[in-house]
């Protein structure tokens, strides 16, 4: 049986002489930017995420310590602590971050306002206090007022609450003298810093007001009058004539001392003094000066000069006219008469002048009358203008 050959299942190649000739293809350069974008793709996949290479950077440091330990034979007591260290290192890394624990601010401090002067007379001022807005309506939120004497510690006074405004008015009552005032501010169980101190002098006390130059009484021989005292600090003064209505108004410096000038008017000045304290306390004081000679006019008469001794009066009258240095009548001034006669005992008398400035004193002549010279005097005294006197000569014949 002839033998079958099997049918081939491989496509005849055609002659060489009828192959196409393959051409070369030159291959397309990749566009640069793209190349870049794959590069950076691969690396990525490439590189391992932060968590993996860190772990994998502590087990080489891991290794490399046992390696060390082992050789040196330290190797079980520092197999636990690298493995603790690992385990910590590792469980920090993989850990979920928590929020951080927000730690609240403490209280902010109240503020009490500052007066304009710290110096008064009232016994009670009301304190402005500005809280923070932020415990408005919080009805656990309270302030407490401190107060501080002079010399002392501060001490609490009065809690007040918060209301629902940021500015409260509180009555306080201060001490006499020097009161340091600060507040701070509870919220719960929860107290501020003390607020700045404030400052309240309660001063109940008129100032002194002590004139040093001219002295009371004084003759002043200019127009003008410089007066010159002490008094407390700051106090305002107004210096009042009387005697031609002119004022003149001045402050005590810092250590109480004034100095101001004031206008005269003929003769005697009568001036006030007024000072009002930087507490609104009121005091005075009282001035006399005298503008002209502070020598009083004292002129003394006799209704006669000439006594006969055989046939002598029943009576003589002596007679004196005083006057202020300004010429004016003066009255109240008390004169003294003296008449010497001879023959007889000195006769005296004291006297008022009257509103025209005179006085009259009359004294009869009674017993033997001798002939010669006799003497009348007079001596008129004032508290303000001192003393002046006078005299007058008789003469007594046969």
């Amino acid at each position: 049986m002839p033998s079958r050959r099997a049918a081939s299942h491989v496509r005849p190649r055609p002659p060489s002489s009828g192959r196409p000739r393959l051409q070369p293809v030159r291959a397309e350069a990749p566009d640069r930017r793209r190349v870049r974008q794959h590069k950076g793709l691969e690396a990525r996949r490439r590189r391992a995420p932060l968590v993996t290479r860190t772990v994998l950077a502590l087990s080489v440091a891991v290794l490399a310590a046992g390696a060390f330990l082992v050789a040196s034979g330290g190797v079980g007591p520092a197999l636990s602590t690298l493995a603790a260290g690992f385990g910590t290192a590792l469980g920090r890394l993989t850990a979920t971050p928590l929020p951080t624990d927000n730690v609240a601010p403490p209280t902010e401090s109240p503020r009490i306002a500052v007066p304009a002067e710290a110096f008064t007379n009232s016994q009670v001022v009301d304190l402005s206090i500005t809280v923070p807005v932020s415990v408005l309506g919080d009805q656990t939120a309270r302030v407490r007022i401190y107060l501080a004497l002079e010399g002392l510690e501060p001490a609490p006074v009065v809690d007040v609450p918060v209301g629902t405004t940021s500015r409260m008015i509180v009555p306080f009552e201060l001490t006499e003298g020097r009161n340091n005032i600060s507040a701070t501010l509870f919220r719960g169980d929860e107290e501020s810093d003390h607020s700045p101190v404030v400052t309240y002098i309660l001063d109940v006390t008129p100032p002194k007001i002590t004139i040093t130059t001219p002295k009371d009484g004084a003759a002043i021989k200019t127009q003008q009058v410089r007066i010159k005292g002490t008094t407390q600090s700051r106090t305002d003064l107004v210096a009042h004539n009387d005697s031609n209505d002119t004022s003149i108004s001045t402050a005590a410096t810092g250590d109480g001392s004034f100095e101001l000038t004031l206008t005269l008017a003929a003769g005697t000045n009568e001036i006030t003094i007024t000072g009002i304290d930087p507490a609104g306390n009121t005091g005075s004081s009282t001035l006399t000066v005298i503008q002209g000679s502070k020598e009083l006019g004292v002129r003394l008469s006799s209704s006669i000069y000439r006594v006969s001794v055989s046939k002598p009066p029943s009576s003589i009258q002596l007679s004196v006219t005083a006057t202020d240095p300004a010429g004016k009548p003066l009255a109240g001034a008390t004169a003294f008469f003296t008449l010497q006669i001879p023959g007889l005992s000195p006769i005296s008398n004291e006297l008022r002048t009257g509103p025209d400035g005179r006085a009259v004193f009359t004294t009869p002549l009674v017993g033997e009358l001798g002939t010669g010279g006799g003497i009348a005097t007079v001596l008129v005294s004032t508290e303000l203008y001192g003393q002046a006197a006078d005299r007058v000569t008789l003469n007594f014949v046969k």
